[in-house]
Order: structure tokens, then C-alpha cells, then sequence
């Protein structure tokens, strides 16, 4: 078994996103993680519905705007939504 543990990334924030929990006893989102051979296998990030767009915009906070944009329209496209109708009148 190899002696690897955690460190912070050495590459760009481009590479990275970046997600704190800024009040861990509020339960602001909960995490699940699987730990086998001493790695993490499988991770399981539970958000509350109220929180969501919050954690978007964290996400976001670590990226230029064209990587921003490439990353929700790329989400929005896997869901079938368009970001770029209309909703004024909504």
C-alpha cells in the first residue's frame, strides 16, 4: 500500500474547484464517502434543494467567467435545458 494522502493540488484553479462548508454544525450540505484499501472509492455530496444555487455560485467563484459559462451550459445541455430563452416572464 502506497503512503498517498491529501494534499492541496499544485496546478491551476482552472483545474480545481474549490467547496467549502462554511457552517458544518448548520448541516449546510453532508457528505458520504466510501474508504476502501485506504482510498476513497466513492463519494456521495447530499445539498440541500435551499443551498443549491449557493453552491453553484461556489463552485463558480474559482474560474473565469468563459470557463463559468462552459461548465453550466455544458450542464444545462446534459438536462436538456436552454440558458439562453427568455425568462423575463417568468
Amino acid at each position: 500500500m502506497t503512503n498517498d494522502a491529501f494534499t492541496a493540488p499544485e496546478t491551476t484553479a482552472d483545474e480545481w474547484i474549490d467547496v467549502r462548508m462554511t457552517d458544518p454544525e448548520h448541516g449546510e450540505w453532508d457528505v458520504d464517502v466510501v474508504v476502501a484499501g485506504g482510498r476513497v472509492e466513492y463519494v456521495d455530496l447530499r445539498i440541500k434543494p435551499a443551498l443549491c444555487g449557493r453552491f453553484v455560485d461556489c463552485l463558480l467563484d474559482d474560474v473565469d467567467k468563459d470557463r463559468a459559462a462552459s461548465i453550466l451550459h455544458a450542464a444545462a445541455s446534459r438536462r436538456g435545458v436552454d440558458l439562453d430563452v427568455d425568462r423575463a416572464g417568468e
